[in-house]
C-alpha cells in the first residue's frame, strides 16, 4: 500500500523531514520572567518530535525587549538564551525530529504594561485596542531590524534548523504592511512598496546574520479582518514579493484581526455529533465551519512561487490534509491547535486512522494564554469548569 501524501518526506532549503506535517506556532507560556525557556516547554516541543511530528516551528519569540507580547513568552533577544535552547533543539534532534524557531515583534499588539510599544503610527491597536504614545522613530525601527538579525543568529547558533518568521496577525511586521495602521508619509508608509519596506529589510538583516544556506521561512498575512486594512491583492504582491527575494517557504495567513481573532476560527468542521460528543450543545444545531480556509490562497501562491509553499489554517481531517499535497495545493500541512489536544497524531495517521482530528477548536486555549500554560482544556470536566468560572469572573 502506497504511503499517504502527507506522511511522505518533505524538504525546505536542504533541511529534510520526515513528512509533510508541521507543528504551526503556538504560543506556550511556559518562559519564565526573563524569557528563558522552562523544562515544561522543552518537554512539550520533545513530545512532539517524539510522536512524528515532521518539523515543529516554536511559538513566537521576542526578538526584542520592546517586542515582548505577553507574560510567559519566550525570548530570543539575548545571548543568554542560546544555552537553554541548544538543549531544546539537541532533544528535538534526538527523537529524528526538526525544528525551527519563529520570530516575532509585537508591536502595538503587545499585551505587556511594562513596555511602551512600538508602532507604525498612533494608531489603537484593532484586536486589543492599545494605544501607541508615538509613531516609531527611523532610528528605533532600524534598531528593530537589527534585532532581528541578531535573534536570527542566536537560532543558527542554538542548533535550530531554520528561522520562521511572524509577518501576520497584527504584530508589528502585520502593522507595517497595513494602511489601517500605517499612517505614515516617509519611506515606511504609504504606497504599497513603502509599507512592504519593514519586512524585506528584516529578511535582508537576518539574510546577513545565518548566510544563504540557513532557511529562513514566514507567517505572512494575506489581508486585514479590519476596514481600509490590506486588500488580498497587496498581500498576494508581498507573497510574490517576499518568494522572490529569497524565503525559502511561506505559511499563508491572515493580516490585522478584531477581537474575533480570525486566524484561528472556531468550530472548524464540527459536526452535530461531535458537537455532542464534546458537550458544545450550543453548536448541534449550527452548520460546520469550512475546512483550510487558506487553500486556495495557498493553491495560487504554489503554482508559481520559488521557495515552498504551507498551507495553515482550519485543517482538521486526515482526507484533507492528504488532499492538499496530492493537488499541489501545498507542498506542507500546517496545524496548530489540533497538536495541543492529540501530540500524538502524526502516530495515529501512520497507523491508519483517518476523519476528523478531536480537536474541535473551540478555542478555549487561546483565552488563557499568558496565564496559564498551553493545554487542551476539553478533556477535563474539571478544567471546563475552572474555564467556566473564569469567565464568569471576568478572568478571560
Amino acid at each position: 500500500m502506497s504511503l499517504p501524501a502527507v506522511l511522505r518526506p518533505g524538504e525546505i532549503a536542504g533541511v529534510e523531514t520526515r513528512n509533510r506535517i508541521i507543528r504551526s506556532s503556538t504560543s506556550e507560556t511556559m518562559a519564565d520572567d526573563r524569557g528563558i525557556i522552562t523544562q515544561q516547554y522543552l518537554d512539550l516541543h520533545t513530545r512532539l518530535a517524539r510522536h512524528g511530528v515532521g518539523l515543529i516551528f516554536t511559538g513566537h519569540c521576542s526578538v526584542h525587549p520592546r517586542g515582548n507580547y505577553i507574560r510567559g513568552m519566550t525570548a530570543l533577544d539575548r545571548d543568554e538564551a542560546i544555552g537553554p535552547m541548544r538543549k531544546l533543539t539537541d532533544a528535538i534532534h534526538a527523537e529524528g525530529g526538526k525544528i525551527f524557531a519563529q520570530l516575532n515583534h509585537a508591536g502595538s499588539q503587545s499585551r505587556d504594561d511594562s513596555i511602551e510599544p512600538l508602532a507604525p503610527s498612533v494608531v489603537e491597536n484593532p484586536q486589543f485596542h492599545r494605544l501607541p504614545f508615538a509613531a516609531a522613530s527611523s532610528d528605533e525601527i532600524w534598531e528593530a531590524i537589527e534585532s532581528f538579525g541578531n535573534a536570527a543568529r542566536r537560532v543558527r547558533e542554538a542548533g535550530f534548523d531554520g528561522v520562521h518568521v511572524h509577518a501576520g496577525h497584527g504584530y508589528l511586521l502585520s502593522e507595517f504592511l497595513s494602511p489601517a495602521t500605517n499612517r505614515r508619509e516617509d519611506e515606511w508608509g504609504g504606497s504599497l512598496e513603502n509599507r512592504q519596506r519593514l519586512l524585506l529589510e528584516t529578511y535582508k538583516s537576518m539574510r546577513a546574520a545565518v548566510g544563504d544556506d540557513f532557511p529562513i521561512t514566514n507567517k505572512i498575512g494575506l489581508w486585514d479582518y479590519v476596514p481600509d486594512g490590506l486588500t488580498v491583492e497587496e498581500g498576494r504582491a508581498t507573497v510574490t514579493m517576499m518568494d522572490n527575494a529569497g524565503l525559502d517557504a511561506i505559511e499563508l495567513s491572515a493580516g490585522l484581526m478584531s477581537p474575533k481573532a480570525e486566524s484561528a476560527a472556531r468550530y472548524v468542521g464540527v459536526t452535530r455529533k461531535r458537537a455532542l460528543q464534546d458537550k458544545l450543545l450550543h453548536r448541534v444545531l449550527a452548520a460546520p465551519v469550512k475546512e483550510a480556509y487558506y487553500r486556495e490562497e495557498a493553491r495560487r501562491h504554489r503554482a508559481t512561487a520559488r521557495g515552498q509553499t504551507i498551507l495553515v489554517g482550519g485543517v482538521r481531517t486526515i482526507e484533507v490534509m492528504n488532499e492538499v499535497i496530492e493537488d499541489g495545493s501545498a507542498d506542507f500541512v500546517s496545524l496548530a491547535r489540533p497538536f495541543i489536544r492529540e501530540p500524538d497524531l502524526v502516530r495515529q495517521i501512520e497507523a491508519g486512522r483517518t476523519g476528523m482530528v478531536d480537536c474541535v477548536s473551540c478555542n478555549i486555549c487561546l483565552m488563557h494564554e499568558g496565564s496559564v500554560a498551553l493545554k487542551c482544556w476539553r478533556e477535563s470536566n474539571v478544567d471546563l469548569l475552572t474555564h467556566a468560572w473564569a469567565r464568569i469572573r471576568g478572568k478571560i
